[in-house]
């Protein structure tokens, strides 16, 4: 029976509602599988069951743990099926009649899109750094070593690019309804700007709200992580072959902010984020003055021009603390670029080196987050694929106007544009200390109530029939 258009978006918002449902209620279980896993183990050191009961209830939870999390698992796959089917046929339905330029793109199209288009797109920037701004001297032990490096991030933004055409998209109906034009547009601005040290955290942010792309915030995070994670990490490879820079010091700052948004996502929840949040609004205050008093015109204090630290010892470790902080601070969702930018300045490096730093660290870290985002569904797939098509035009565009265009063919000198864009840093990092201010102060309005404990009355003369009931009864019986 064939539909009319209405009819297939009812199916089709009621299927998405579903696949949220089916998530919610798997974070949820495994949240409660912990906390019975805890409440095991403590009547176990209240010495309310005996050694034996302990071990048979914890292998009884684990195996129903195992065999529930298939149930989830066939369920939201079966649903997802589902729900393509029904979009695909809206798709087919809704083309019908339309002109080119107006019709919708199907999932299928979506992958084609990917799988061609990004994989063109750094290519031919590959070209352009490569065979014309920065020409790869093979006899040079240093350029071999960086060209490997280079190859090896762009193998890690393939992967991920895989990643997303192979699984993401199959997701891309859950936000059906936001346009590929304006999706694209967004990751277009946000890294042409990011790649000249702006930061695209603000810029779509803003722009997603302005477009009314964005209707919950707290997928805000997943669908940037997601979203600009190949077009900023595929920045820094351009910048390691445009910019000299001591690898040393390259791959010991990029591995330490590296480590540091690990350790961070472990305490994220331990700290209060109020605190962090004035600390480093200070921090960045007081930086941005001090950068003010190094730029071109003002020069209280010189700025530096080394190409890297590894020669002076406590510096090269001091640089690594610094990056480890930063790690950490991205966390707790404190940007990496105008604090870098600080650090590297008074560091007595030549400001340029910055680029390939900050991209490369952020941008491996968002790889890292962002599969994290993708298992929990918090995040917006269609708009963060699109992000990423827009995004690597954006780099593409931007590299080639200041690297090519201004550096390479028109010879303007490289510290004019050193001096232009610790300008606009000073800037960023003022910014970016405004708006921690204003998040400590928003969350000062916030007031958390207390979560009560649970009690699950946990029958242990028959836990193997109490826990099958209660999955059951809880989390299954309504999906």
């Amino acid at each position: 029976m064939i539909k009319n258009i209405d009819e297939y978006l009812i199916e089709i918002e009621k299927d998405i509602e579903k696949v949220y449902e089916i998530s919610n209620n798997l974070i949820s279980f495994k949240k409660t599988t912990k906390e019975i896993k805890k409440s095991i183990i403590q009547d176990w050191k209240d010495k309310n069951i005996d050694d034996n009961q302990k071990v048979k209830c914890l292998s009884t939870l684990k195996e129903s743990y195992k065999q529930y999390l298939k149930i989830f698992d066939k369920k939201s796959k079966d649903n997802l099926i589902d729900l393509n089917q029904q979009y695909n046929q809206y798709v087919d339905t809704y083309n019908k009649d339309k002109k080119p330029l107006k019709k919708k793109i199907p999932v299928k199209g979506m992958k084609i899109l990917g799988i061609s288009l990004v994989p063109l797109m750094m290519l031919l920037a590959l070209c352009i750094s490569y065979l014309c701004v920065n020409k790869i001297n093979l006899t040079n032990q240093n350029s071999i070593i960086a060209f490997s490096l280079s190859m090896l991030i762009l193998v890690v933004c393939l992967i991920f690019l895989v990643f997303i055409i192979i699984f993401s998209t199959k997701k891309s109906v859950l936000d059906y309804k936001n346009k590929s034009y304006i999706c694209a547009s967004i990751g277009f601005t946000a890294s042409f700007f990011d790649t000249l040290g702006i930061g695209s955290f603000a810029t779509n942010t803003g722009l997603l709200k302005a477009t009314k792309s964005l209707k919950d915030d707290k997928k805000l995070p997943g669908t940037l992580n997601i979203g600009m994670a190949i077009p900023n990490l595929f920045s820094g490879v351009l910048f390691m072959t445009s910019v000299s820079v001591d690898l040393t010091t390259l791959i010991t700052f990029v591995l330490s902010a590296i480590i540091g948004s690990l350790i961070g996502s472990s305490i994220v929840n331990k700290i209060n984020k109020k605190l962090i949040a004035i600390i480093m609004g200070v921090v960045l205050a007081i930086t941005s003055i001090l950068m003010l008093l190094t730029v071109k015109g003002i020069e209280v204090f010189p700025s530096g021009s080394a190409m890297g630290v590894s020669d002076v010892w406590w510096k090269l470790f001091l640089g690594c603390l610094a990056f480890v902080f930063l790690g950490i601070m991205m966390s707790f969702g404190v940007g990496l670029y105008a604090p870098a930018m600080a650090v590297i300045s008074f560091l007595g490096i030549n400001f340029l080196v910055v680029f390939p730093i900050m991209t490369c660290s952020a941008g491996l870290t968002m790889h890292i987050n962002g599969y994290k985002f993708y298992f929990k569904n918090n995040y917006m797939p269609k708009t963060s694929f699109f992000m990423t098509i827009g995004g690597i035009i954006g780099v593409l565009t931007s590299y080639t106007i200041v690297f090519l265009g201004l550096i390479t063919l028109l010879k303007i000198d490289q510290t004019l544009i050193t001096d232009v864009f610790k300008w606009l840093s000073v800037f960023v990092i003022a910014y970016s200390s405004y708006t921690l201010f204003r998040s400590y102060f928003k969350q000062r309005k916030v007031v958390i109530s207390a979560v009560p404990k649970i009690s699950y009355n946990i029958d242990y003369l028959d836990f193997n029939n109490y826990i099958n009931s209660f999955y059951t009864n809880t989390f299954v019986k309504n999906i």
